[in-house]
């Protein structure tokens, strides 16, 4: 059975719902095309007993960079990995995140970040204690 072919009114009466979809697209792609920073934060480990050694923590800011990713590997092999949340209201610009290890240490890291609100992007200074005991610090 065939149909009839829609009316001008009905096809104007979807145009707009078309357009409404396509510019959500579009925002959706431009935001994907933009967000997510990442990059290494390079700066020194220090370990008990031992002269201090390069080391770097990665970050990955999600879509609308409120929260992200942190991880890094340490000289022994031992991986970490956790997540940050950003308080944009907190007016010491500050951050902290608990990173687990696979071989069962974790490490506490404070930010001080140069902009409230902004994640690691924007630069700061970082402190991150081992469980094991240990120090990263790093300016970025």
């Amino acid at each position: 059975m065939n149909r009839p072919a829609p009316t001008m009114a009905v096809r104007r009466e979807r145009t707009p719902m078309i357009a409404q979809r396509r510019g959500a697209l579009a925002v959706v792609v431009l935001a994907m095309m933009t967000g997510c920073a990442k990059g290494p934060i390079g700066g020194q480990l220090m370990l008990p007993g031992r002269a201090p050694e390069a080391a770097k923590i990665s970050y990955e800011s999600s879509l609308f960079g409120k929260t992200g990713k942190l991880s890094t590997t340490l000289p022994s092999g031992e991986s970490f990995s956790g997540r940050y949340t950003l308080d944009p209201g907190a007016p010491d610009r500050s951050m902290t995140a608990k990173l687990e290890g696979d071989q069962g240490t974790t490490m506490t890291c404070r930010f001080t970040l140069n902009e409230p609100g902004i994640g690691p992007e924007k630069g700061g200074v970082v402190t991150c204690d081992l469980s094991s005991g240990g120090t990263f610090v790093a300016r970025f």
